[in-house]
Order: C-alpha cells, then sequence, then structure tokens
C-alpha cells in the first residue's frame, strides 16, 4: 500500500509540474522535450522487449514505427489536404475507405468523430493494429535465425519496409518522397504522450512480472531449457515481436503527431540507432534504464547543439586532451575498483600519453594562426552518442541499471512484516513447545497475569 500510494503521488506531482509548465512562457523547449522523451521513451521500451527481455538482437524497429505514422497522418488527415496527392484511379476508394470520421460515424460513434482527441486514440490503435501485423510477418519467418543473421533479417525488413511508400504502386496513399503534410496539430499534445506513456510503463512492468516476461527471459538465458521446461518458443518469439510492434506503431503515430508531417526519412536508420544508444546505455532488460537512457540521448541531441558550434582550433585540441585525461583516469579507477592486475595496462598509458601531449600543445601554440583559426565540427552529437555506447561496452555492458529496475526499497529500505495477534496463532510452531522452548513460558506468564 505504501508504494502504491508514492507511485500515485509522484504521478500527481509530474503532471502538477507539466500543467504549471504548459502554464508558463518561455517553457516551449522544454515542453518539447519532454514530449520527445515520452515518445522515444515508448519506441525504447518496447524494443527493450525483444533486445533486453528476449535477447534477440532487432535492427528494424523503425520500419514499425514508419507504419504507425504513416497510418496515423492517412486517418487523422483532413479530406482537403488528402485530395491532392491522390491519382485519379484510387482517389474514389481512398475518399470512401480511409475516411474515420465516415467509419465513426456509421457505427454510430458521433461523440468520438466529433472529437479530435477521440478520433487520435482511435487512429493511434489502427496505427499499431497494422504495425503488429507487420510484427508477426516479421517475427514468424525469423524463428530459424539467431544472432548476426536475425539482425540482419530484421534490418532489411525494416529497410524493405520504409521505401515500400516510394514505390509507385503505394505513393498514391503516400505520397511517395514528398511524404503527409498537414496533420492537426491539435491531436497528439503534451498530455497524450505523457498518459501514453505512464500506460506502456504500467503495461510492460506487468508484462516483465508476469509468466510471459518469465518466459521471454528464460528464453534469453537458454531456448533449450527454457523448451524443455514447456515454453513454446515460436509462440512466445512472435508474441514479443507482435506487443513491440504494437507500441512501435503507436510511438510512430505519436511522433508523426508532434511533426505534423511524415516522410520516408523521417523514421530512417539512425531512429533505431539511438534506441540501441538509449537502451543499452540504461541496460538492457530494465524498463527503468531505457527510460533513463532515453532522457540522455533526447537531451543531448536537443541540447547539445553547442558541440557543433564553430570554436577556435584550440578548443578542439584542449576538448580532445581532457578527453584522453579523462579516459586515462576512469580506466585506471575502474580497474582498481575491480581488483584488476596490473592496475593500469599499456593502453592506458597511451591513452595518458596522447592526452599530456595534446594538453601541452595547446599551451604552447596557443596563439598559432592554426591554432586561432575557426573550426566547426557538424554531427558532434551524433558521434558523442556513439562514444557514450562505446565506453558503454567497454567497462559496463550491463549498462546503468542493468536489469534491475527502480523500486521504492532503493529509497525506504525493505519494510519488515510485523504479524498480528491472529496469525501468531495461526503459526503452529509459535505455540509448539518443542519448537519454540519460549511458548510454555509465555503461555505461564499469561496464566499468571490472568
Amino acid at each position: 500500500m505504501r508504494n502504491h500510494l508514492l507511485t500515485l503521488a509522484t504521478v500527481g506531482l509530474v503532471t502538477l509540474g507539466l500543467y504549471l509548465l504548459t502554464q508558463m512562457d518561455g517553457t516551449s523547449g522544454l515542453l518539447s522535450a519532454l514530449r520527445l522523451i515520452f515518445i522515444w521513451g515508448i519506441a525504447a521500451i518496447s524494443l527493450n522487449l525483444i533486445n533486453g527481455q528476449l535477447g534477440i538482437l532487432s535492427l528494424g524497429h523503425h520500419g514499425f514505427m514508419l507504419v504507425g505514422g504513416y497510418v496515423t497522418a492517412l486517418l487523422m488527415l483532413p479530406e482537403k489536404e488528402r485530395r491532392p496527392f491522390r491519382t485519379r484511379l484510387l482517389s474514389d476508394w481512398a475518399r470512401d475507405n480511409l475516411d474515420l470520421d465516415k467509419w465513426l460515424r456509421g457505427l454510430g460513434l458521433d461523440f468520438i468523430a466529433n472529437s479530435i482527441d477521440l478520433k487520435f486514440i482511435v487512429a493511434l490503435f489502427i496505427a499499431g493494429l497494422a504495425a503488429a501485423l507487420l510484427g508477426v510477418l516479421v517475427g514468424a519467418p525469423s524463428l530459424r535465425l539467431k544472432g548476426d543473421y536475425l539482425a540482419i533479417v530484421t534490418f532489411g525488413f525494416g529497410e524493405i519496409i520504409r521505401l515500400l511508400p516510394n514505390a509507385p504502386e503505394v505513393a498514391a496513399f503516400t505520397n511517395g518522397p514528398l511524404g503527409i503534410k498537414g496533420i492537426p496539430g491539435d491531436a497528439g499534445t503534451i498530455w497524450w504522450t505523457f498518459f501514453a506513456f505512464l500506460f506502456v510503463l504500467w503495461f510492460f512492468t506487468r508484462l516483465k512480472f508476469s509468466s510471459y516476461g518469465r518466459a521471454f527471459e528464460g528464453i534469453r538465458e537458454d531456448e533449450i531449457a527454457a523448451e524443455a521446461m514447456g515454453v513454446n518458443l515460436a509462440y512466445h518469439k512472435v508474441l514479443a515481436f507482435t506487443i513491440s510492434a504494437f507500441f512501435a506503431g503507436v510511438a510512430g503515430g505519436l511522433y508523426a503527431s508532434y511533426l505534423q508531417s511524415v516522410d520516408t526519412q523521417t523514421f530512417n536508420f539512425f531512429v533505431t540507432f539511438f534506441l540501441l544508444v538509449a537502451i543499452s546505455l540504461g541496460g538492457l532488460g530494465s524498463i527503468t534504464g531505457a527510460v533513463i537512457g532515453t532522457a540522455v540521448v533526447v537531451l543531448v541531441r536537443n541540447y547539445g547543439g553547442f558541440l557543433e558550434q564553430p570554436y577556435p582550433a584550440w578548443v578542439g585540441y584542449l576538448s580532445g586532451a581532457l578527453l584522453m585525461l579523462g579516459a586515462f583516469a576512469f580506466s585506471a579507477y575502474i580497474r582498481k575498483a575491480r581488483r584488476l592486475r596490473p592496475v593500469i595496462e599499456t593502453k592506458h598509458y597511451i591513452f595518458g600519453a596522447i592526452g599530456l601531449a595534446l594538453l601541452l600543445v595547446t599551451v604552447f601554440f596557443r596563439n598559432e594562426p592554426w591554432m586561432t583559426q575557426t573550426v566547426q565540427f557538424f554531427g558532434m552529437r551524433k558521434i558523442l552518442l556513439a562514444v557514450i555506447l562505446i565506453l558503454i561496452m567497454i567497462y559496463r555492458r550491463e549498462g546503468v541499471m542493468g536489469r534491475a529496475e527502480f523500486s521504492w526499497k532503493l529509497i525506504f529500505g525493505p519494510r519488515e512484516d510485523i504479524p498480528t495477534e491472529e496469525q501468531r496463532k495461526q503459526d503452529a510452531w509459535l505455540s509448539n513447545p518443542e519448537l519454540n522452548p519460549g511458548a510454555s513460558e509465555t503461555k505461564e506468564d499469561n496464566d499468571v497475569s490472568a
């Protein structure tokens, strides 16, 4: 009860904080970053189900997100925005069958059709179902493959899905390389992304600690042992792909509504790369770790623009020197903390020597013309994320959280359960003198008191 109350109180405080931020001026950048954390968090948690909990390397998550984004855009797009890129052959069919308002009013759900928020929820659900169907198609033929072969197949499926909207047969619906623009900005506000994120956290937490979640972890540890214990490998693998693809489609729909547009470049392979960095940084198999890693990735991408600004060349040399010296010190600390010998290896001395050399060059040649000229490096945010991933793989492969999850016990410690008097009477060993010698003395004291 204590943990449930603390969780509800935390959700209430976060909701209140979001409300206050929406009422303040000058917080649009922070709200945008939080909205991206919620959206990418949903995608990272869904990918973590396959890569972390099931133990299968999947590289096609961007394809599922693209399907969700396009389906949501087609269902939410107003008719005046949808009509121009229809071909004459398919325009009548599309107008009659891709009109979500017509579906809802035909079912007598006018109150949903009249509300853009409720209609957006229906569109997200349909987008998730479309992505889940593709998840089944991708997961079923991939069951016989393992390791790198499975990763290559999922990457191939993801790229096929990403390039499919450019095909002439499909371009009549997707507008080809130009994509779809004009998605209503009133749909998918920060509140819908926030509550969708909370639902995903609740759902995947329950799933992880259910019998299905234990079956997924058993497959990850040893498929032969899991199958020997009665786990249906094919069923659980396809189920994991389906669930992951469904929520990836939901995340894609939310992201398309955030951008108010979608095209084939919106969900390229870098999307999957960023998600892999997030779950690897936070910890494979940890939902909490996926959220932490997503927050780091989004903050670096949103607020790391200063890394790509023009600076004098000596700033780059000084930064390289500090990085090398930091790597030298960090390596020495890690090896000492883990009681590894020797404490510092030869390659670590090389890091230190290069860092010291760069530092000396910066100090003695700072005023030289080749040190004061302006230099600008583009793509440093992606490079920084790649470096973070490399360091995680070298020094802490399990990630920040490993496979652990956040628990209130980490803050308040374990709570001892004190049995009631009725529970004490029901415990046979407490009243058995042979098992509990103090029981007879307690009984005699009670008789004397009476």
